[in-house]
């Protein structure tokens, strides 16, 4: 349960100060306390369907599917234009209960689509309420008033959403997701076709794994590991790190780590022991210092930490070269190929390094779209280096993925309210079909 009372005083409610309702009774509208703004589609802890007839009005907000905007500002767009709704309706999942409707900065509002005090045990709102309770996940109406239409206006007032609900981290170990009532375009999911010889290569993979020495087993285990992270998580940052750890934990691990008897001998792109990386370590840093030293003494230490001590980039690229033999495509994607000027490697420091807005919506999406990219790779050297150890041709089963329908929001719409007979009650709509998918990006 959060505690509003120790946050600043603009993150307080400054316009229902002393009232302790439940998301159900906020339900009725016809309170003078709790009316619908004005501009907002739906009541409070309301999620109607879409209901328009005019064709020309659907065409019109149609445009918006395609361009340079993000998830959000799509949503935002295409619903104002297809019902004439005048803000950013939106959905907000919280570990954290907050007994009140605040207000954010930004003239953002939060309205809990719960019960607060439980006195009707039997209701639905109380069975949702203790649902909430036990996944540790409440359900919350979230609405930001858009005056200015205008493409900078919208993605700015947009972008206050993750800046005001990460500010509430301060005060607890509280999550916060968000999204959009409506979504012109949802991510479909991914299904596999798994036949009975994959099963049946995949234990004899594991098989070979538990032969190998315990250094060995244990680098490959958690290399495996690091992508099953990758593909689990739902943020883009996270999942694109998981993927590049799971190539850079087993590619230290077969260069630096593995020792002179291991089942990976063949794949180190270098032959040196121990002994012999050091020395060449230290010549390579009497090297540079001899060069820069004196001219740029700031220069000589970056050079010589960065090209010596670490020199990562150089030698992933060099033992993947070797790994992956005459096949330059992966190599390519990862050290070469730029988008929006980045490659693969340079986007893993820029994340690893603080240099990404964790809260440009925008920036999210990129390196979730290049995380897709990476999570290719990582599976495809997995399957190089077991291919390797155990000595048979392996085949990675990419094209089996059956991706599945993703349904544009028009197909949601409806040319009379009457036509829709599902849930409209937040509480009720959100509860069970985000709940787990939402805690397990917490």
């Amino acid at each position: 349960e959060m505690d509003l009372r120790g946050l600043p005083a603009q993150f307080k409610d400054a316009r229902f100060p002393s009232i302790e309702l439940g998301g159900w009774l906020l339900r009725m509208s016809s309170s003078p306390l709790l009316r619908t703004p004005p501009g907002k589609y739906n009541k409070w802890c309301q999620r109607r369907p879409l209901v328009c007839a005019d064709e020309k009005r659907i065409f019109a907000a149609d445009r918006y599917l395609d361009g340079n905007l993000t998830q959000p500002e799509m949503a935002a767009f295409y619903v104002h234009e297809l019902v004439g709704c005048e803000g950013v309706e939106f959905v907000v999942l919280s570990n954290a209960r907050v007994k009140r409707p605040v207000t954010l900065p930004g003239g953002i509002t939060l309205v809990p689509c719960f019960q607060t005090e439980l006195e009707s045990a039997n209701s639905r709102i109380s069975e949702l309420t203790l649902e909430m309770m036990h996944r540790g996940c409440f359900v919350y109406d979230g609405w930001l008033p858009v005056d200015d239409w205008q493409a900078d206006t919208v993605c700015e007032a947009i972008s206050t959403i993750d800046s005001a609900l990460a500010v509430l981290v301060l005060r607890t170990s509280a999550w916060f997701s968000w999204e959009p009532k409506y979504s012109p375009i949802v991510r479909g999911g991914m299904c596999y076709d798994l036949e009975q010889q994959d099963v049946v290569q995949m234990n004899q993979l594991a098989n070979s794994v538990n032969e190998m020495n315990e250094k060995d087993s244990r680098a490959l285990l958690s290399s495996i590991g690091w992508l099953s992270h990758s593909v689990r998580a739902s943020e883009a940052p996270a999942r694109f790190l998981f993927a590049f750890l799971s190539i850079e934990a087993l590619a230290t691990h077969i260069e630096g780590t593995s020792g002179e008897v291991s089942a990976f001998g063949r794949l180190r792109c270098e032959k040196l022991n121990g002994q012999q990386r050091k020395e060449r370590r230290q010549e390579c840093i009497r090297n540079i210092m001899d060069q820069l030293l004196d001219a740029n003494p700031e220069k000589a230490v970056e050079q010589a930490y960065s090209q010596c001590v670490v020199g990562l980039g150089q030698r992933l690229q060099a033992h993947l070269t070797h790994v992956f033999g005459g096949e330059t495509h992966p190599i390519e994607l990862l050290f070469k190929r730029r988008v929006d000027g980045k490659t693969l490697y340079d986007l893993r420091h820029e994340i690893a390094h603080g240099k990404m807005d964790a809260l440009s919506q925008a920036q999210r999406e990129a390196v979730f779209r290049r995380a897709r990219d990476l999570e290719r790779i990582a599976r495809r050297y997995i399957f190089e280096v077991l291919g390797n150890v155990v000595g048979c041709g392996l085949e990675s089963g990419e094209g089996q993925t059956l991706l599945s329908v993703t349904p544009r929001l028009r197909e949601g719409i409806v040319s009379n309210e009457s036509m829709y007979k599902g849930p409209i009650d937040m509480a009720e709509v959100y509860s069970s079909m985000y709940m787990d998918s939402i805690r397990g990006s917490s």
